[in-house]
């Protein structure tokens, strides 16, 4: 079984915080799971994708998101792009 190196992971773990910060949230974890990016550190990853986060801040995210979501129309997708 061949271990990514430190410097691999270090690239993983920052197009992973890029894309947190331009994908709507089921998009990018839709996105790690094809990709099975679950293995690593999870609670060091865990705490650097969401340091800047509070309870607060990630409950308004998920409201907001729904209300998005519940706004579409069919054939739209989440990013406002029409099919």
């Amino acid at each position: 079984m061949k271990t990514r190196t430190t410097k691999e992971k270090q690239v993983i773990q920052e197009a992973l915080l890029i894309l947190k910060d331009h994908l709507d949230p089921l998009k990018f974890f839709q996105f790690v799971a094809a990709c099975n990016l679950g293995s690593g550190d999870y609670l060091e990853f865990k705490d650097k994708l969401f340091e800047d986060e509070t309870h607060e801040s990630l409950y308004q995210k998920i409201i907001e998101f729904r209300k998005a979501k519940e706004s579409l129309t069919p054939g739209d997708d989440y990013s406002g792009n029409n099919k």
